[in-house]
């Protein structure tokens, strides 16, 4: 884990960077660090929305079970990315489930505090606004996707928006850095195990992709555009 000290984390953030000095320090005395192992639960349905996170090292995976008991990926958030946003906005409880992914350090700040930093300081608030509304039209856009493209297609948007949060660019494109089996790809894109096999390897076979292990290298990222907007 990191060892900065959260003084450090908290002016380092880009959500919180313009904040005052005074705001930095209030923020730095409500706040706790979180140390969590894989598979660690951050929250789960019905958890009260009470708390603000910050990832400050590692990677959360945030999903949704249905009534069937089916598993939903909506997303995995790395450092820097603020998590239980719609607890500003909405009193209810947790719906979703947020866990560890792999061992990851949190910056947990109590709702209320962030709530009267937001009010001192409202161009912290006007960001909060635009991700919450951000990540709605995200979703909005995956439910779309989900109804109406094919796998190929939303295997392609998968892997270049996975590309945006996680990748690193290597003499052979860009290298996904975030290893998912086929089980939690199908999961991300609403499909069958089987059949996210057998699109990789389309992916493959025509040159858009290559893979290495559990990671993705993103080849030609144009036609994967393409194939994502078709």
């Amino acid at each position: 884990m990191i060892t900065k000290t959260k003084a450090w984390f908290i002016r380092q953030t880009t959500m919180l960077a313009d904040l005052s000095e005074r705001e930095h320090e209030l923020l730095d005395q409500v706040s706790e660090s979180l140390d969590l192992r894989r598979r660690t639960k951050v929250w789960e349905p019905g958890d009260a929305c009470g708390t603000i996170y910050i990832v400050r090292a590692g990677i959360v995976k945030l999903s949704k079970t249905n009534d069937e008991g089916r598993e939903l990926t909506l997303g995995f958030h790395t450092r820097d990315a603020l998590i239980g946003e719609l607890g500003l906005v909405n009193e209810t409880p947790h719906d979703t489930t947020c866990e560890a992914y792999e061992d990851t350090q949190l910056l947990a700040i109590p709702k209320e505090d962030f709530v009267k930093a937001m009010m001192r300081h409202p161009p912290l608030a006007m960001r909060m606004v635009r991700l919450v509304g951000e990540r709605r039209q995200r979703l909005e856009n995956r439910v779309e996707s989900l109804l109406f493209k094919s796998a190929h297609s939303r295997l392609a948007a998968l892997f270049l928006d996975l590309g945006d949060s996680f990748g690193v660019r290597d003499s052979r494109g860009r290298i996904v850095n975030l290893k998912l089996t086929h089980k939690e790809i199908a999961s991300l894109i609403g499909a069958t195990r089987e059949t996210v096999s057998f699109a990789i390897l389309d992916l493959r076979k025509d040159g858009l992709i290559q893979t290495e292990g559990k990671r993705v290298i993103l080849v030609d990222e144009a036609k994967l555009r393409a194939l994502r907007d078709s």
